[in-house]
């Protein structure tokens, strides 16, 4: 069964190897020589991707076996090793940099998530991606972000409804929608269920109105988030996005924010160190 992570592991394997070609490996190693190697942490990290480095392998040669010793959120240090493998030296080496790409990647995405989640813990606010996701990976990396303890509104446009600026531009501003959800038959439940993002105070307190039950403070400065949640988050769910770092997270999640999402999550991440080590003394 062709599934969405199987068609991303054969695009980047595609990448590498062309019909299953590797020059270097095919010219010098023994296509029968068989041994043991592994993946260790170099660096303190968040470990996300395990299943996709197992499938990477697999799909290279089946006949590879690869042992996750640990899990998706578990805590490495140094030198720790995540999987053991076993199998073919060509198909390991043929394998090795796809999925050290996606572990790398992945584990750096759930590291600096759970960074940032430990910063906003004693304030209760919830960390969340957005959708400035790599194209083809976003499945992949909110999962990472789930793995460092964050999660999202949303993954994709189809998943809820968010109402954002180009939206109420193109259709006369917030007080035209005011007028477009009357007698809409899916008002009410878009309004329990969707969200929509606002640019002032003013436009909030004409969205609380409205009937929305979950709203966006979008490139409120921190003292202006301090306002909304003091006068409504008694009523209304509030998320604060635009202009959120790692510098600065501290100051908004200590207004109370419910939630803050940040693309730097996802589209700026620095990838952590991985190796893959190899031993042919065993066969």
């Amino acid at each position: 069964m062709i599934t969405e992570q199987t068609e991303i592991i054969r695009l980047a394997l595609e990448e590498d190897l062309a019909s299953g070609v590797d020059v270097t490996t095919d010219w010098l190693v023994d296509p029968s020589l068989v041994g043991e190697a592994w993946i260790e942490a170099r660096e303190d990290a968040i470990i996300a991707g395990i299943e996709t480095v197992r499938d990477v392998f697999a799909a290279v040669d089946p006949d590879v076996l690869v042992t996750p010793l640990c899990e998706d959120g578990a805590r490495v240090r140094p030198l720790n090793r995540v999987v053991s493998i076993y199998g073919k030296a060509t198909s390991i080496l043929k394998a090795e940099r796809t999925a050290l790409n996606f572990l790398t990647h992945l584990s750096g995405v759930a590291t600096k998530t759970a960074e940032l989640v430990e910063v906003t813990r004693p304030y209760g606010t919830k960390i969340w991606c957005t959708r400035k996701t790599t194209p083809g990976l976003r499945r992949l990396e909110v999962e990472a972000v789930r793995a460092g303890g964050g999660d999202t509104y949303r993954d994709s446009l189809f998943a809820k409804v968010l109402i954002k600026d180009n939206h109420l531009s193109i259709i006369g501003g917030i007080d035209s929608l005011a007028k477009r959800l009357v007698g809409d038959p899916d008002a009410s439940l878009n309004l329990a269920d969707g969200k929509i993002e606002v640019a002032s105070l003013y436009e909030l307190e004409l969205a609380i109105k409205m009937g929305w039950k979950q709203i966006l403070l979008d490139n409120f400065a921190p003292e202006q988030v301090r306002e909304a949640v003091e006068r409504f988050s008694k009523d209304v769910s509030l998320e604060a996005s635009g202009g959120i770092t790692a510098e600065n997270i501290r100051e908004y999640a200590a207004t109370g924010i419910e939630a803050v999402s940040i693309g730097q999550l996802t589209h700026s991440v620095r990838s952590v160190d991985f190796a893959l080590e190899v031993d042919w003394s065993v066969s």
